[in-house]
């Protein structure tokens, strides 16, 4: 290989130049169609030629050949030493085996370009003449490179465990979080299935679960395995890992550790649990007593002679009755301080004519409710002024059918707005009586949800209003 020393640099100028420029057309198309940069050296350090890529790291090939290698660095503008280019010639011209070399230099619009130098000896009778250099741009590469390592520096100062694996289910990488979470060092697991963790789960469903939250972006929960020690619950948060040419490489999963959230979450189901076990207790035995007042009244309305005693004690056990129903919808419902009072008019509607023995065609009820709910304070007054409006009406049914309507909204201005409107004919006017036990204690339930109540005869018509103060937390 030190043969060429023999040789004078003038001899050897002239047979590079004979040897290399005097390539025939089908080199030279095919030279200069290469896309990667191709530079071609004199053993004197010129550049005797180059491709069309290479010229266009410059303003043209005239500002190259002829210059020498090391002057690249003027020729590129502010890039690599210039002592760097130096070595690397040397190298090459020693015919030694030289790795590809990376230089990074800036190109003719002054952005930076990362070049990968991959050198060869060109012979001429078994002599070396030149030195070609394939130069290929790997700034992608190097950029994506540098994300990595900005992502690696990010990922171990993480305060959450961080596992990287590949698209196989192996783990690349594990944080110092990781290690004190889970008691394995990063040597003991990198190389391991993720399944090192996750005990009850096989590898192809990890994968399966990681490249579905890779494209959700979401978060699952799962219990992970320490080294020693009891289970934890972990959220898993799962985004994949690309390469610079945007393939995935693998998954980064952050765990959060919510065994503490989870324990809480346990205990408060128990403490809703026997919460709901005592309060349906509560009130399974105060429908018993209630129901044993009813009994109560119904037995000593036997014994009186009175027959306008016996039936003040079967309208007080209706109200019970009623009392009653707004209770069992309070108990079935999913919210135990709300009543659907749509249902709750539909069972005392029933319930009644059963009590004042009432045939279905003998009773017309139109309701417009608009779909009312109400709480326990509004709908136990509001229930038992609907009971005692429907029991005068009922009470009156023996003379003929009765046309009834009842309407119950909420106004823009928040307040509650119930009307009821007896139309039958050949009726005593019982609901326009403002005298008596039924308007007094009608009179009782208004005042008890702060309303006022407005009422008119032929036909009997009751309207009532009176304030939602939930309305004003909407304001």
């Amino acid at each position: 290989m030190n043969d060429h020393k023999k040789k004078t640099p003038k001899d050897l100028e002239k047979l590079s130049e004979k040897s290399l420029l005097g390539f025939d057309e089908k080199y030279s198309a095919l030279f200069n169609s290469n896309p990667t940069y191709n530079f071609i050296i004199g053993l004197d350090g010129k550049v005797i030629d180059l491709n069309e890529q290479a010229a266009q790291i410059s303003s043209s090939r005239e500002d190259i050949i002829g210059k020498n290698f090391t002057e690249l660095k003027d020729i590129f503008g502010e890039g690599e030493d210039p002592n760097k280019y130096k070595e690397i010639l040397s190298l090459f011209l020693a015919g030694l085996d030289v790795e590809p070399v990376e230089i990074k230099i800036k190109d003719k619009n002054g952005s930076d370009r990362w070049l990968e130098l991959y050198p060869s000896i060109l012979e001429k009778d078994r002599e070396p003449v030149a030195v070609q250099i394939v130069a290929q741009d790997v700034t992608t590469r190097k950029e994506a490179e540098k994300q990595l390592e900005f992502q690696s520096y990010i990922l171990k100062n993480v305060q959450e465990p961080v596992m990287v694996t590949d698209i196989d289910g192996s783990i690349t990488y594990w944080n110092q979080a990781a290690e004190s979470v889970f008691g394995y060092t990063s040597e003991e697991v990198k190389g391991n299935s993720m399944a090192i963790i996750f005990p009850n789960i096989d590898d192809e469903a990890l994968l399966e679960i990681l490249n579905g939250l890779s494209k959700s972006k979401g978060s699952v929960e799962y219990q992970c395995q320490k080294k020693t020690g009891p289970l934890l619950w972990m959220q898993i948060s799962t985004s994949p890992q690309l390469d610079y040419k945007g393939d995935v490489l693998g998954y980064i999963n952050v765990l959060n550790d919510i065994s503490s959230v989870k324990k809480a979450e346990e205990e408060l189901k128990e403490s809703l649990s026997e919460k709901e076990m005592l309060l349906g207790e509560i009130n399974k035995r105060l429908k018993n007593y209630m129901q044993m007042i009813a009994g109560l009244l119904e037995l000593q309305s036997t014994y009186l002679e009175n027959v306008e005693g016996s039936l003040t004690l079967h309208e007080g056990q209706n109200r019970l009755k009623t009392m009653l129903l707004i209770h069992e919808g309070l108990s079935k419902s999913d919210d135990l301080a709300i009543i659907d009072f749509t249902r709750f008019v539909k069972k005392l509607k029933k319930q009644l004519m059963g009590i004042y023995d009432l045939e279905e065609d003998q009773v017309n009820l139109k309701t417009r409710l608009d779909g009312i709910m109400l709480d326990i304070d509004t709908a136990i007054p509001c229930g038992l002024i609907v009971n005692e409006l429907l029991t005068q009406s009922f009470k009156n049914a023996s003379k003929g059918s009765i046309d009834l309507d009842l309407t119950l909204g909420l106004d823009t201005s928040g307040h509650y707005k119930l009307k009821y409107e007896d139309s039958s004919e050949d009726l005593t006017g019982g609901l326009a009586i403002e005298k008596g036990d039924s308007m007094i204690i009608l009179q009782t339930l208004v005042n008890q949800l702060a309303g006022d109540m407005k009422i008119s005869s032929n036909p009997s018509v009751i309207e009532i209003s009176w304030f939602n103060p939930e309305y004003l937390e909407l304001l």
